[in-house]
């Protein structure tokens, strides 16, 4: 486990100068109500309900398609975390959503999209913006405004450390990022999600500086609802299971973390770069590492799944994900497959 650091000082002072918050704001509107999955909604007979935390939103990928994809593999409910990187070229990004395209689809299909406010921006490839300039206080504004409407259910993802790929799409997503986890930026969105009652989602691969660094965040914001990805950044179990003994308030997708062997592309392996920080959840066939289904069990409203589709041509393969993960619930017990399928997320969109 990383040593304990020093408690990280919020700067009220400039916060209180930079961004007067929701004082001058109109009371927020009343979260969406979710239909309960206890009784099973568009899942296959005998197998469980599964809400796919992890997605994202580009604007080439339609409502129709996204909940015929679903209902291909029972998958009652997904997230939609709009990406803003835009696409200029076929081999680029495939990322150009946004949270009224979001909105949209789930006013349409209620029971079915969960809209996130998209935080992956070009606004943030700015270290300005995280350390308070820049774009970063009228972000903030803006994610707030549309939280106070209650239409949206989180804030995601937020690129900290993050590793460039190119996949075998063409897809190159090629800015590497390092930004840190308790900055100017993450301490606001911390104080809305403690706020609003909404997760924050937090893509953070766990080199040293980095866990150290959410730590601090996860001590000076301990009613935030923390949703590290990937299995908090790929962390040993040990180390997970410290921190959320330690910390109440932490989650942690799965997003992309079953998916392995040969010719993968994806979190579940040493991918796209290997560190000595990074720890796999299954092996190449798909069987939970002792020590993580040991995790998962003793932790097990802790976690939720996700496929963590990227960009819009690889919603073409979306089907040939749900297999591993009805695999891996088969491998824990009956509730803690309930919880980690669905149950859990059903409980943090309810605020």
């Amino acid at each position: 486990m990383i040593s304990r650091r020093r408690l990280f000082a919020t700067a009220a002072g400039s916060f209180a100068a930079a961004l007067p918050l929701a004082r001058s704001l109109a009371q927020e509107a009343p979260l969406r109500r979710l239909p309960p999955l206890d009784a099973p909604l568009k899942s296959p007979p005998g197998k469980l309900p599964v809400v796919d935390f992890h997605t994202h939103l580009q604007r080439r990928v339609t409502a129709e398609e996204l909940v015929a994809h679903m209902d291909g593999v029972g998958v009652s409910r997904m997230v939609l975390m709009p990406l803003y990187y835009g696409a200029n070229r076929p081999s680029e990004m495939d990322g150009e959503g946004s949270d009224e395209q979001a909105r949209d689809y789930a006013r349409r299909y209620p029971e079915r999209f969960v809209p996130f406010v998209g935080l992956q921006r070009p606004e943030l490839n700015d270290a300005n913006a995280w350390r308070g300039g820049g774009e970063g206080p009228r972000l903030i504004r803006e994610t707030e405004a549309k939280l106070r409407t209650g239409e949206f259910f989180g804030m995601g993802e937020l690129m900290i450390r993050f590793y460039p790929y190119t996949n075998r799409f063409g897809i190159r997503a090629t800015r590497e990022r390092d930004f840190p986890a308790d900055s100017w930026y993450m301490q606001r969105c911390a104080e809305l999600s403690a706020k609003y009652r909404r997760p924050m989602v937090v893509h953070a691969e766990a080199e040293p500086h980095v866990a150290a660094a959410m730590i601090r965040l996860l001590e000076a914001h301990p009613q935030a609802i923390v949703v590290w990805a990937h299995n908090c950044g790929r962390s040993s179990a040990e180390n997970i299971r410290a921190m959320m003994t330690r910390f109440p308030n932490l989650h942690a997708d799965l997003g992309g973390m079953v998916y392995s062997g040969p010719n993968v592309e994806h979190y579940g392996i040493y991918y796209p770069r290997r560190t000595e920080w990074m720890h796999l959840v299954v092996s190449d066939t798909g069987d939970v590492l002792t020590e993580m289904k040991s995790l998962f069990e003793a932790f097990s409203q802790r976690f939720f799944i996700g496929t963590d589709i990227a960009h819009a041509r690889v919603y073409s393969i979306y089907d040939r994900h749900l297999p591993r993960w009805r695999y891996f619930f088969r491998q824990l017990s009956p509730a803690a497959a309930r919880n980690i399928a669905y149950r859990n997320a059903e409980r943090v969109f309810r605020g």
